[in-house]
């Protein structure tokens, strides 16, 4: 009975620690919270609350729906638009667990790491009022939660 109480409470302990490490972003020398960006411009890093980050767009669009085997799947286009006046050099995208996508081969035009997006070195940063997109397949046919977490410039 005890060791099946020090095993709950471990891994309990464990699924908190997973949780709070994804509310916080490194950002420089701060530690940014939920809600906050990181934003990097010129090289100093500084937390900004998600709803005063107005440089940046995100923008998710269904592109079609059907079934295979009775399973559902949703083709998604994202287009990241850039309002800032200089190019944007890097965006982190975090996700959350409801993306699903269907095999390894469902991103395409972006770096998908452990539940991040990344932009590839091929696309050389976004610049001015310029929109770079990419698209995966998902289980479902509800939209996954996007959220900016980081932006260099």
């Amino acid at each position: 009975m005890k060791f099946t109480s020090f095993a709950f409470l471990l891994v309990a302990i464990t699924c908190l620690s997973a949780v709070s490490a994804t509310w916080q972003q490194v950002c420089g020398s701060n530690v940014c919270g939920v809600g906050q960006v990181c934003v990097c411009r010129d090289g100093v890093s500084n937390c900004v609350l998600l709803d005063q980050c107005h440089d940046i767009a995100i923008v998710q669009t269904i592109e079609r729906t059907w079934e295979e085997n009775g399973v559902p799947f949703t083709l998604y286009r994202v287009h990241v638009v850039n309002y800032a006046p200089m190019t944007l050099q890097q965006i982190v995208i975090e996700t959350d667990c409801t993306l699903n996508p269907r095999d390894n081969n469902s991103v395409w035009n972006i770096i998908y790491d452990h539940g991040y997006f990344l932009l590839p070195q091929y696309a050389q940063g976004i610049k001015p009022g310029q929109t770079f997109t990419f698209g995966y397949i998902d289980h479902g046919r509800v939209a996954p939660n996007l959220f900016i977490k980081a932006l260099t410039y």
